[in-house]
């Protein structure tokens, strides 16, 4: 083989490498590993080549240091490095600097390696919303499949990923091929064909991350239109149409708020005191639990409500219902939910699809006729009222998360300066939620999962700064007009609110990955140089913006 056909075969085993990256994006933790081992392999081979036919390897690490973008991401590479000079917990320190390897080494291989064409780039993109699509098609066909207990906790459907990572890569897929596909009838055929099935399982299992980032990427590509538009009367009409669809979403989420909350005012003082049989009546003034428009902890008779279960089920009322909760809280809440009290009229009153619906773990009589979204908006209301009435927060995603950042601003304000360092992050966490009496139990007790405040509490506000710098810095040198960097940053710094994205494999290969990509530079092929200067001949519009 010469040299000119082995320098091609690099170059096609270079784009396998990317490949199989973007492939194991929304399938697999192993082969984006994989994906990365295989780029350096190709990097040595290609520095090899170089170096036994006299070629000097100094252009490629030029490649490298003359991008300010990809030195920018290798400092965040620096921070846990420096970290370790106030650090205590070493173990941990070699675990978090493992974890984010990606943040130093995909830089520097993907500036050494060849250069990316037009062509090829958009082929790699093409390629993972094709894996991303067939990803979300696999995860629905389970949730097709499935029994109805898949309900119970339909977020299993998504297989092979955290179900708020797959989200993120939906909204990223969706933008890039509205992006690049928009311009003629069978890009707007496409889209709509792979948006349908992605958003339908956006959907299904709920994830408000996903539909929190997918409402900022369609309201931010909305504002970016209107400001390129020249008629006057179609940016006034789109700006409408844009706040009226923003108002109507706003008005059912509040709607469906205030029918949850709503609760006509009570005399407590007055509340009847005992049952018709004489049994007196617990009202728990001091847990006002709200749900679905009732107080669930009101006309609450345990020995009626014991002995009158046992004559309408085996289940015994302290033992797990089939969702794994006690049976007597989902007891409680399904009498409420109808308006019963919990005594014995309230349970002869159910009928016998209430008592099975009792026993496999459905809460209210609503609970079983809403799905997806719906169920999920119930599910973080009914969280919320318990979390505010003196509730236990313990597994209970949303409040869990309320503990967290609670904890979290302890540490922050225990260290401003200087955090805690690179591996007494976990450590920090521990004390702190014990120091503060947490209500939470040792398996839920974890860390911020918010980036930003990880940052601060890790490295100090220093870190927090440099983090922030590094985030914004493409959109300061080079890329300030670039569509994709945009779209790019826009879903990252949403996943920071409410995720620990860089603390986690898949999280940093997505950022490190798309962040070096798309601030990577581009040319066109030789191929792409002899056609017409067409407009599809040319480099994009956000290649342009960067010369």
């Amino acid at each position: 083989m010469n040299l000119t056909t082995w320098n091609i075969v690099l170059r096609y085993l270079q784009w396998i490498g990317l490949a199989i990256v973007v492939v194991g994006l929304p399938f697999s933790n192993f082969l984006m590993s994989f994906g990365m081992l295989w780029l350096a392999g190709v990097l040595v081979c290609m520095i090899t080549t170089d170096l036994l036919s006299g070629i000097s390897i100094r252009p490629r690490w030029q490649r490298f240091t003359g991008n300010s973008n990809a030195i920018a991401l290798t400092v965040l590479f620096a921070l846990p490095v420096l970290g370790l000079l106030w650090t205590s917990d070493f173990n941990y320190a070699a675990w978090d600097l493992r974890m984010k390897l990606p943040i130093l080494a995909l830089p520097i291989l993907l500036s050494m390696l060849e250069p990316l064409t037009q062509g090829q780039f958009r082929a790699l993109i093409g390629l993972f919303i094709v894996a991303v699509i067939s990803a979300v098609m696999w995860c629905l066909q389970v949730y097709w499949t499935s029994g109805p207990d898949i309900e119970n906790d339909v977020r299993k459907i998504s297989v092979f990923i955290s179900h708020v990572r797959f989200s993120l890569l939906i909204a990223l897929a969706l933008g890039l091929l509205v992006r690049f596909a928009h311009g003629s009838a069978q890009g707007r055929l496409l889209i709509a064909l792979v948006s349908i099935p992605s958003l339908y399982f956006i959907y299904v299992i709920g994830s408000v991350t996903g539909v929190i980032v997918l409402v900022a990427l369609a309201m931010w590509m909305g504002v970016r239109l209107i400001i390129t538009l020249q008629n006057k009367w179609i940016k006034v009409g789109l700006a409408l149409a844009m706040v009226t669809a923003l108002a109507l979403t706003s008005s059912a989420i509040y709607r469906a708020y205030d029918s949850y909350f709503h609760v006509e005012p009570i005399a407590w003082n007055s509340l009847d005191q005992t049952t018709s049989r004489g049994e007196l009546y617990q009202h728990h003034a001091n847990y006002p639990f709200v749900e679905d428009g009732h107080y669930v902890m009101t006309y609450v008779a345990w020995g009626e409500l014991y002995d009158a279960w046992f004559t309408r089920s085996l289940i015994h009322p302290d033992s797990l219902d089939a969702r794994g909760h006690v049976l007597k809280g989902t007891l409680i809440r399904y009498l409420a939910s109808k308006g019963l009290r919990k005594d014995a009229d309230g349970i002869a009153a159910l009928s016998n699809d209430d008592v099975k619906a009792i026993e496999q773990g459905i809460p209210t009589i609503n609970d079983g006729k809403k799905h997806g979204l719906e169920k999920r908006l119930d599910r973080i209301f009914f969280e919320w009222s318990n979390y505010r009435a003196g509730g236990d927060p313990n597994g209970h995603s949303v409040t869990q998360r309320w503990e967290f950042w609670k904890t979290g601003w302890t540490i922050v304000l225990a260290h401003p300066w200087f955090g805690v360092g690179t591996g007494d992050v976990k450590a920090s966490f521990h004390q702190a939620y014990i120091d503060n009496h947490s209500p939470l139990q040792a398996e839920f007790r974890l860390r911020a999962h918010n980036q930003y405040l990880t940052m601060w509490i890790s490295y100090g506000i220093a870190g927090l700064v440099a983090f922030l710098i590094v985030l914004c810095w493409p959109l300061f040198h080079g890329y300030r007009h670039d569509v994709v960097m945009q779209m790019f940053l826009l879903l990252a710094s949403l996943s920071f609110l409410t995720e620990d994205t860089l603390e986690s494999q898949a999280g940093v290969m997505f950022f490190a990955f798309f962040y070096t990509l798309f601030t990577s530079k581009r040319s066109l092929s030789l191929a792409e140089l002899g056609r017409s200067k067409s407009k599809a001949a040319r480099p994009s519009s956000d290649a342009k913006s960067r010369k």
